[in-house]
C-alpha cells in the first residue's frame, strides 16, 4: 500500500489500498521524509463536519491543489476561508480571507472556535530539522515509530509523534511547551475508503489545560464523509491574492 501524504492535516493520512514493504529505518528524519514524500499529484476535494463541544456540526469544504513544488489547501465554512501553502521543502504559510497572512502567534488562532488551530492544520513540526527516534510503540492497535521533534521560536517547544510503520502515516501527536507541559493532543480516530484511497474519517484535537483532565465532550472533531479524487481545481482559487487583508 502506498501512502499518499499531503502536507495538510487531513490528507496526510490518505493512502492507497496497498503499501510497499519498507525496511525498518530508525533514523527519525528519514522516517519523516517518507511521510512527506508520498504526496499525491492530483487535486481533490473533501466534505466534512466540524464538531465543537455540544454545538451543532458545521459543514466544512476542504480543497487541495497539488503541484510538483507545493500543496495548497483551503478550509472553507460559510464566510470563513483559510489557505495553507505548504512547499515540498520548507515551512508552511497561513492565510485567512480578509485578514491576510498569519504570522507569529496569529498562526495559533482557532479555526471556527475549535481546538484545531491554523498552525496545527499545517503540521509544520513534520519539517522541523531536529528530530529524534524514540523507539517503537503501539497506537490504536498499530505498530508505530515514536519520534520527537524540537524547535526554537515556534508555538510548541517539542512535539512527540507516532508514525504508522506500515503506511508511514501520522496517527497521533502531542505538543509540549518548554517546561514539558502537555498543551495539545491530536489523533486520527477512524478511516474511510473513498475510491482507491483511504482517508481519515475522524480527526480529533484537544487543548489541554494544565493540571486538568479534559472531558471527551470538550474535544473538537473533524469528520469527513465525502470526497472527490478525480477533479481539477482552478489555480486562481488558491491564489494568495484572494486572502489579502481588507483595508
Amino acid at each position: 500500500m502506498k501512502m499518499l501524504s499531503v502536507i495538510a492535516l487531513v490528507s496526510l493520512f490518505a493512502f492507497r489500498a496497498r503499501a510497499d514493504v519498507v525496511t525498518t529505518n530508525q533514523d527519525a528524519r528519514a522516517i519523516l521524509a517518507r511521510v512527506l514524500a508520498n504526496r499525491p499529484s492530483r487535486d481533490f476535494s473533501l466534505k466534512a463536519r466540524l464538531f465543537v463541544g455540544h454545538a451543532d456540526a458545521v459543514p466544512v469544504d476542504i480543497l487541495m491543489k497539488n503541484t510538483a513544488d507545493e500543496t495548497r489547501t483551503i478550509y472553507r465554512a460559510g464566510q470563513t476561508a483559510a489557505l495553507i501553502v505548504q512547499p515540498v521543502h520548507g515551512a508552511p504559510t497561513f492565510y485567512v480571507r480578509g485578514q491576510g497572512q498569519l504570522t507569529g502567534t496569529e498562526r495559533t488562532k482557532k479555526f471556527l472556535g475549535s481546538d484545531f488551530t491554523y498552525y496545527d492544520l499545517g503540521l509544520p513540526f513534520l519539517h522541523w530539522p531536529t528530530a529524534q527516534f524514540l523507539g517503537e510503540e503501539r497506537v490504536r492497535g498499530r505498530d508505530c515509530y515514536a519520534i520527537e521533534s524540537t524547535a526554537d521560536g515556534e508555538p510548541y517547544a517539542r512535539v512527540k509523534m507516532w508514525i504508522d510503520k506500515e503506511f508511514f502515516a501520522l496517527l497521533k501527536a502531542e505538543a509540549f511547551d518548554a517546561k514539558g507541559t502537555l498543551l495539545r493532543r491530536f489523533a486520527v480516530t477512524s478511516f474511510k475508503k473513498i475510491g482507491d484511497f483511504w482517508i481519515p474519517r475522524g480527526l480529533e484535537e484537544a487543548e489541554l489545560l494544565p493540571g486538568q483532565a479534559l472531558p471527551s465532550e470538550e474535544k473538537s472533531r473533524l469528520e469527513i464523509y465525502e470526497g472527490n479524487y478525480d477533479t481539477t481545481l482552478p489555480a486562481e482559487e488558491f491564489s494568495r491574492d484572494q486572502y489579502k487583508q481588507q483595508k
